[in-house]
């Protein structure tokens, strides 16, 4: 997982306060109590973590709820057809194991990618596990998971996190280096530098970044360098 340093505090202090709590969604932390119990259609996929049947849904967003319920063909779209999951094996001795699935359209976005967990037997689709793991390294969202060997890793986030246009978003910079603005499609409050040269927003090879803005109504941009 990507780790942050003494920054953070400052960075803390630069952040907007966000009155919405983060969505409480079944499945990821909390009380796993019920999770795999014959009727519940779930199954447990790590030690913090459960996951729904193929052709299941959460019956309820409730952390302690670990029931899955039948989804209806034609409910959100979704036939109830199972995603394509990773090709590779998984047996007893992969179980708990992680792998990140990009989206070949959209490989350097991940904000496009799935996170699957080896239940032992298949792989199950963990929808919620990158922003689990983000929260828990003391992010406030996530962006999505990042392919490694022999674990994934997470792209993390600081911000709302809610979702917005990434073209003509109205960005500006909070100091120097912090910029509010729309990183993959998701509202972000974070450091040029750290954007530029651990995320790789806008290129690899970036050593560090500022936030340049010419004037009050221009939209602010991250400038990134080498060797800075």
């Amino acid at each position: 997982m990507r780790r942050c340093g003494a920054w953070i505090v400052a960075l803390s202090l630069s952040l907007a306060c966000n009155d919405e709590e983060p969505s409480a969604e079944a499945g990821v932390g909390g009380n796993r109590e019920g999770c795999g119990e014959p009727g519940s259609h779930s199954y447990e996929v790590s030690e913090h973590s459960c996951a729904c049947e193929d052709g299941y849904t959460w019956c309820s967003a409730a952390l302690d709820d670990q029931n899955c319920c039948l989804i209806e063909d034609g409910e959100s779209g979704d036939t109830g057809e199972p995603s394509m999951g990773p090709e590779g094996p998984c047996d007893d001795t992969l179980i708990e194991q992680l792998t990140c699935m990009i989206d070949p359209a959209l490989p350097d976005d991940p904000t496009h990618t799935t996170i699957w967990a080896c239940n032992g037997e298949r792989w199950i689709e963990v929808p919620n596990y990158s922003t689990f793991a983000c929260m828990a390294e003391g992010y406030q969202f996530a962006y999505g998971c990042l392919p490694g060997d022999p674990e994934p890793s997470f792209a993390c986030g600081f911000g709302q996190g809610s979702t917005c246009e990434s073209v003509g978003y109205p960005a500006v910079c909070k100091d120097e280096d912090i910029i509010d603005g729309c990183v993959w499609g998701l509202r972000t409050v974070d450091r040029c530098s750290r954007l530029c040269a651990e995320l790789e927003v806008f290129g690899g090879g970036f050593s560090g970044g500022a936030c340049v803005q010419s004037g009050p109504d221009t939209p602010a941009s991250c400038q990134c360098c080498v060797d800075c």
